[in-house]
């Protein structure tokens, strides 16, 4: 049995069970029970179309049942380098920077992919205060996946690469990429996930133009106005509601509006977040 099929079928006898439907039930007015039934064993394979029709028709959720898919077809190697990332978010997140220059040796020392070595180590020079370290070399090799040829605008690895390595950037190198990314993603449909990844990168990008005060040595606002703008598109949806906030609370620091700034910090702290909002700039 191919191990796709076999992590299909078993996916869909868990969503089965968690929904409390028959077979019969689930497959009903698409698949022929018996049919169905040997593709939960593993012995039929399913076609996409008649996998999405039982999916939507139970309004399974799409990303849930990949997200079961993957764990179980995933390497051990990725499945390790996602824990040191979950690991290395927390970090950020809390301004630890003794766990973030832990999890970014750990990262150094055991993973063959480049690109999270890369956006791990530039998290934790930025959380150093020492970006001004990173060798030509490296900045080279950063560079150089940003050009036309990586298709990196749907890429999610290297969109989250630049998120992570935005401090090393000159910012009118970093203001020609978020324009790039702002053009594309103004006219793109994306799912909800893909949204996230976007609004990331857009509140990254926000953080580092206040570090660098460019909105008092400069009178261009353009992608700043252009990514809160966007953000507070793209977030109709409670889930992606703590974005929002961020935005408004990056809009009153970008004002001056330091009462303002405090007052939405302290809500939060309140409300249970304060960990979360940890690394966001006062």
């Amino acid at each position: 049995m191919h191990l796709l099929t076999f992590f299909i079928a078993e996916a869909l006898r868990k969503e089965r069970i968690k929904l409390g439907l028959t077979q019969d039930q689930m497959c009903a007015g698409i698949l022929s029970r018996p049919f169905y039934a040997r593709i939960e064993s593993g012995k039929n394979r399913i076609n996409a179309e008649s996998l999405f029709k039982i999916l939507l028709e139970h309004q399974v959720d799409l990303v849930e049942f990949c997200d079961l898919i993957q764990d179980d077809y995933t390497s051990e190697e990725r499945k390790v380098e996602k824990q040191f990332e979950f690991k290395m978010n927390l970090a950020v997140s809390a301004k630890d920077t003794e766990a973030l220059d832990k999890y970014c040796q750990q990262i150094m020392n055991s993973s063959n992919n480049e690109v999270l070595k890369l956006r791990a180590l530039i998290t934790s020079a930025y959380f150093k205060g020492e970006t001004d370290k990173i060798d030509v070399e490296i900045r080279t090799k950063i560079k150089a996946e940003f050009d036309g040829g990586n298709n990196w605008l749907e890429r999610p690895d290297l969109l989250r690469l630049l998120a992570n390595t935005m401090p090393m950037w000159p910012q009118d190198e970093l203001d020609f990429l978020i324009g790039r990314l702002l053009d594309f993603a103004k006219k793109a449909e994306f799912s909800e996930l893909t949204t996230e990844r976007y609004l990331r990168l857009l509140e990254n990008y926000l953080v580092v133009c206040y570090d660098r005060k460019v909105h008092k040595k400069t009178a261009h606002f353009d992608h700043i106005d252009d990514a809160m703008e966007y953000i507070i598109d793209a977030t109709e949806s409670f889930h992606l509601m703590i974005y929002r906030i961020e935005v408004f609370y990056m809009k009153a620091l970008f004002l001056d509006q330091m009462d303002k700034a405090k007052e939405i910090r302290q809500d939060l702290g309140v409300l249970g977040y304060k960990n979360f909002i940890a690394s966001w700039p006062e």
